[in-house]
């Protein structure tokens, strides 16, 4: 069972003192907290200035005033433990003594839970996905392509997103992982352009997209660090951002964004989300799903807004191009001249 970040928030929000003895296991020191200003500061290492780092407990986010960093109580696990944010989340779990039952399960119910179970499928089905050693990858591993390297996924990015190749199928092979890091399937995408669209992208072993998003968990705390996430259609998106030296992408896997989606990444707390869904997508239809992602209350509001290149002075009209099939001035392009911002 995956760690549930949402529960895990909502959990230290409530709690300051897990808040606190979090950061006293991670060795921070001249901790202090604020009860009128719902703030703790503490150094950013010994020795240094005593109020350096401020940890808002309303939002679970920092601010380094000596270094200009900024991320959330996760990435600070991330950089003081060298951890991964799969293996943050579950740091801070064990830390608080808290079991996978307890972040999900808030109440014993009669008939063992039968139908709190039921609701929590409806409620939580991410929790619910099928999972996978990541031993199941080997026989995929290094073998890279050329036709992916040629769609701007560079061979170094092939290998640190685990794409691959299948033989039997004479497919490529991508790995695709839960919201908090797990394998739960592989896609597979014909090695050839010449084929049907419906035909590309079939699955080697299935699991429910709308649960996951592409390059979530790989780059929390690259978009916690910059404030900015970047949304795109296919599992190539954040691949082919990660090739430019971009690390902020995500993507739904489809131009929907689904309630499971919108409710992970505004638990990220971010101050602006921009969509970058393909050419050839009704305006309306954009700003409706981008719509999904506002937040509007007294502790956190952000920014949502989409690429619209009306007059297609970069996008290829009817040519249904991602802007991540650009070259890269052409798609720092579009994000500076051409987003249009939710009011």
């Amino acid at each position: 069972m995956s760690t549930n970040i949402n529960k895990l928030n909502e959990y230290l929000i409530s709690n300051t003192d897990a808040v606190l003895d979090i950061l006293n296991n991670l060795g921070f020191t001249n901790i202090k907290y604020n009860k009128i200003k719902d703030e703790i500061r503490f150094s950013h290492e010994e020795g240094s200035n005593p109020s350096a780092v401020v940890l808002y407990t309303k939002t679970l986010h920092f601010q380094c005033f000596s270094t200009g960093e900024i991320g959330d109580i996760y990435t600070l696990v991330m950089d003081k433990m060298e951890v991964t944010f799969p293996q943050s989340l579950k740091y801070v779990a064990k830390k608080l003594g808290i079991s996978d039952e307890e972040l999900n399960i808030k109440q014993r119910l009669p008939f063992g839970g039968f139908y709190h179970k039921l609701i929590k499928e409806t409620e939580e089905p991410e929790l619910q996905i099928k999972t996978y050693d990541k031993s199941l990858l080997i026989p995929y591993l290094h073998k890279y392509n050329t036709m992916f390297f040629n769609d701007g996924i560079d061979f170094q990015t092939q290998e640190e997103y685990e794409i691959g190749y299948d033989i039997l199928s004479g497919r490529i092979t991508f790995p695709v992982w839960t919201l908090n890091g797990e394998l739960c399937g592989i896609m597979g995408r014909l090695n050839t352009s010449n084929c049907e669209t419906s035909e590309r992208w079939l699955p080697i072993i299935p699991c429910p997209r709308s649960l996951t998003l592409s390059a979530y968990h790989r780059n929390y705390r690259m978009i916690q660090q910059k404030g900015l996430c970047i949304i795109g259609e296919s599992d190539k998106f954040p691949a082919q951002l990660n090739t430019f030296g971009c690390k902020i992408g995500t993507a739904t896997n489809g131009c929907h964004i689904s309630s499971t989606q919108a409710k992970y990444i505004k638990a990220m707390k971010i101050p602006k989300i921009i969509i970058a869904y393909d050419e050839g997508l009704d305006e309306e239809y954009i700003r409706e799903e981008g719509k999904k992602l506002l937040v509007r209350n007294p502790i956190y509001q952000n920014h949502v807004g989409y690429v619209w290149d009306a007059n297609n002075e970069i996008l290829q009209k009817g040519m249904k191009q991602s802007p991540s099939d650009l070259e890269k001035d052409k798609f720092t392009y579009l994000l500076t001249r051409k987003v249009k911002w939710l009011k």
